[in-house]
């Protein structure tokens, strides 16, 4: 039987995005109706500790909730869970699902990603993991109980999460990854190094420019060949080859979409009265002055509560500089700005026990940073990197590279 409801505020996602809306919303307008519409059986949750502490079975579900229960209640904001939705009429502003058909005058798009998949022959889909959400990585948790050799397809951030969570549960780990680099689309080749250098210390056989030529099915495990003439045998293959924005269910539909949906520095969409947020927008950024699309935890956040703001009419320009980390092994790793375009790259630091960052440089400027170390060595000086590029400052290569000056007096200026 199928539901007529009627929302003023729907949030379409169950992530971090649009938890913090929902949450911002209320700070401000305490009186519209407002449902967060998920497909999950969840409360909203963080995504980090999917790779990291969960499948170390260090921390369980509750523990990482943005928000318990009591927090919804309080603020009377609705979670509709396990709806899968089949349709939305932009023209009708009406939403339909499995469940129900949803009204709402004003609506916030923040359904994320989803994995690339691949099709690999001779291979039972049950010895195939992704990782995005908590059932996928139970899954991966599972049948890690019963798995000694694993393959992991992608040497991105999810991948190496991975493949540090499973040496330190005593696994054989091999990494396959087509590019030259791990992590070579965002993170310097001087970083990826030091990273690979330390799965390799710890036990992992990490394949660069390597892909499989051939897979055997055996009773119970996989014999793979590989493009670099090495064969693994393996109980589980893992795939992290990235993520696309979550839009086929608005491919017919007025809303404008180039590599997720397009919203401008106010999360506004071509639409009027939707907006959109976190992974599956494609925003207007001041500072780069074009539109680019982020994944990564501190993004969602921000651009949720930018969203929850503009929804409400407390007009709020979105103009955050992209930070984002991983953690691998006792290794801690940050990467903020842009590390696309440079002029110059400028070291600072000698190993990852003190920290090593690399900024790029446009313009005299630091237009991005990306660094590693043992715990928080660098976190310090990647957030006044983030300062120091959202606020223009010329710095002089010099002082950045002189680990005996302090990056914070490069800020006495502003």
């Amino acid at each position: 039987m199928t539901n007529n409801l009627d929302y003023q505020i729907i949030i379409l996602g169950g992530g971090q995005s649009a938890a913090h809306a929902a949450t911002t919303i209320r700070q401000y307008d305490s009186e519209s109706s407002i449902a967060i519409v998920t497909n999950e059986s969840y409360l909203p949750y963080e995504r980090p500790p999917l790779s990291k502490k969960f499948l170390l079975n260090e921390v369980e579900i509750d523990e990482f909730l943005f928000f318990n229960e009591e927090h919804y209640k309080n603020l009377k904001i609705d979670i509709l869970k396990n709806e899968e939705i089949k349709n939305v009429n932009f023209e009708k502003n009406l939403i339909e699902s499995n469940n129900n058909k949803i009204s709402y005058n004003k609506l916030l798009i923040a359904t994320g990603c989803k994995n690339r998949t691949l099709n690999l022959e001779n291979v039972d889909q049950k010895d195939l993991f992704y990782l995005r959400d908590i059932n996928e990585s139970t899954k991966i948790k599972n049948k890690f109980n019963s798995s000694e050799n694993i393959l992991i397809i992608g040497g991105g951030f999810i991948g190496l999460e991975i493949a540090s969570s499973a040496k330190q549960l005593g696994k054989n780990v091999n990494v396959v990854e087509l590019a030259d680099n791990l992590m070579g689309r965002i993170v310097p080749k001087e970083i990826s190094t030091i990273v690979r250098k330390k799965h390799e210390e710890n036990g992992v056989d990490i394949h660069l420019r390597t892909n499989i030529t051939s897979i055997k099915k055996n009773t119970d495990n996989y014999t793979i060949q590989l493009s670099n003439n090495a064969s693994v045998i393996c109980n589980m293959i893992i795939v992290g080859i990235g993520a696309l924005p979550n839009v086929e269910i608005f491919d017919n539909t007025a809303l404008k979409i180039d590599n997720g949906i397009i919203t401008n520095q106010y999360n506004k969409t071509s639409i009027e009265n939707v907006f959109a947020a976190g992974d599956v927008s494609n925003f207007y950024h001041p500072l780069y002055e074009e539109n680019i699309r982020l994944e990564s935890w501190k993004h969602a956040q921000n651009h949720g509560v930018s969203a929850g703001k503009n929804i409400v009419g407390q007009k709020t320009e979105y103009s955050e500089v992209p930070w984002m980390w991983s953690d691998q092994y006792n290794l801690n790793l940050q990467l903020t700005g842009r590390c696309d375009e440079y002029d110059s790259l400028v070291k600072r630091g000698k190993d990852e026990n003190d920290g090593i960052i690399y900024f790029f440089m446009k313009n005299n400027q630091v237009f991005g940073a990306c660094g590693v170390g043992i715990g928080g060595k660098i976190a310090k000086d990647i957030r006044i990197a983030g300062i120091l590029s959202d606020k223009k400052i010329k710095v002089a290569e010099s002082d950045l590279s002189d680990s005996s000056i302090k990056l914070n007096k490069l800020l006495k200026n502003i």
